[in-house]
């Protein structure tokens, strides 16, 4: 699965407004990241394999901690209107002319993060992406306070750009995203209200025209990072910043979400040793199945030739064996038939057996209609005892019992196939 990474401008959108941006295939690994940049017309289009994220930048957002009430996530409806009221005295700007998202596990803190950005910038970018046929799927920050957990550290320098320009952001799982000019940067890290512990406890990565510098001014050797490295890492996570009135097209973004996951599962070096796993768990599963079946048909295959040996050798004149316990069935009803004995079937030992079952007291019927292995008998009133008691002695004796409306059945239970 591809992922079409574009950073949205500071700017409002124009003709000639540029758009860093990056296509980053499934199997992208570790390599560098082929950051371009082109105006909203001249942006790689987006097949349905491929996931379009807008990536805010640093710069254009701000972030704040929110005392949300217990129970709130269950009142959807209010969440807005609550996270503004409860941000209001933090806020520069008028909370209705900005947007503002939690983070993705905010039901589980009590303080969860809240991103903030202007709304009528980020709909302006929205809509120019949309005319000229991308769709967003997921709106990730450029850096979010927990950037810095995936290295193991609870501080995370990140500087970008170049000496003159450039910035160097600072990401706490406590304090939140908060940036210094580069240019402003004094020798030791002196301004940047560093901490003992929060010096035991950095990381510090810089792109390649300000890692030496970064290096000299914070006396700490930093990790250099390619540009647009960190991008990937914001895709990475379970940021997603298109809440509330931006939660458009939920039903793509969730199918876009299936894709990135099974994408990941598929071509991540991450996964090998599942993926190995899996395979070898469905070879085993693949090679039992068929030894089941093997060893199935060969007791099958048994069970049949025994069948077609006692026939022979108890009927030798059988000279053609197709299905030996119907053919032995067959043979045996002739012999019965030839030698004048009566059958369960016949009406004698079906009347014969019923007068055995039934238990003493019984009143016996005085009628009943026989057909060949079937005796009804109507206007027959056994009492709930005497009917447990006929059905188990018939079944005893290989009948059934049962009733059909006002007439009982009494049926074999194990019909004898009828010489043809």
């Amino acid at each position: 699965m591809r992922t079409l990474i574009i950073q949205l401008p500071l700017g409002l959108p124009g003709a000639q407004l540029t758009y860093p941006h990056a296509v980053v295939e499934a199997e992208h690994g570790a390599k560098a990241l082929p950051m371009q940049w082109a105006t909203a017309s001249l942006l790689p289009l987006a097949d349905r394999q491929t996931e379009v994220v807008a990536l805010l930048p640093a710069a254009a957002l701000s972030w704040h901690r929110a005392e949300v009430p217990p129970g709130l996530h269950k009142q959807a409806s209010r969440l807005q209107s609550a996270l503004q009221g409860l941000l209001e005295d933090h806020l520069l700007d008028d909370p209705a002319q900005l947007h503002m998202a939690l983070q993705p596990d905010w039901k589980d803190s009590s303080r969860p993060w809240v991103a903030v950005c202007d709304r009528a910038w980020l709909s302006a970018h929205l809509q120019a992406l949309e005319q000229v046929g991308l769709t967003v799927h997921r709106i990730a920050p450029e850096l979010n306070p927990s950037s810095a957990l995936a290295f193991g550290a609870e501080l995370q320098l990140t500087a970008l750009g170049d000496a003159e320009s450039g910035w160097l952001w600072m990401s706490h799982p406590e304090r939140g995203v908060w940036g210094y000019p580069m240019h402003a940067l004094q020798p030791q890290g002196q301004g940047l209200g560093l901490s003992e512990q929060d010096k035991q406890s950095i990381d510090v990565q810089a792109e390649p025209g300000v890692v030496a510098w970064t290096s000299d001014r914070l006396e700490r050797q930093a990790r250099l990072m390619s540009p647009g490295q960190h991008w990937l890492a914001a895709v990475a996570s379970d940021w997603d910043l298109a809440q509330f009135d931006f939660k458009a097209n939920a039903r793509s973004r969730q199918l876009k979400v299936w894709q990135r996951a099974g994408s990941t599962f598929w071509h991540s070096t991450t996964w090998r040793p599942v993926r190995w796993g899996l395979w070898v768990l469905l070879a085993g599963q693949l090679i039992g199945l068929n030894a089941w079946a093997w060893k199935t048909r060969a007791d099958w295959q048994a069970q049949q030739e025994n069948w077609s040996q006692i026939l022979r050798e108890t009927f030798p004149k059988t000279q053609l064996v197709v299905d030996a316990p119907l053919q032995m069935a067959k043979e045996v009803e002739r012999l019965r038939q030839t030698s004048g004995q009566l059958s369960a079937s016949d009406l004698e030992s079906m009347l014969g057996s019923l007068g055995q079952a039934m238990p003493e007291g019984t009143v016996p019927p005085d009628q009943w209609v026989y057909q060949p292995g079937q005796l009804r008998v109507p206007h027959f009133k056994p009492s709930s005892t005497e009917q447990q008691a006929l059905q188990k002695s018939l079944t005893a004796r290989g009948y059934r019992w049962q009733r059909e409306g006002d007439v009982w059945l009494m049926t074999i239970a194990t019909p004898v196939e009828a010489k043809p």
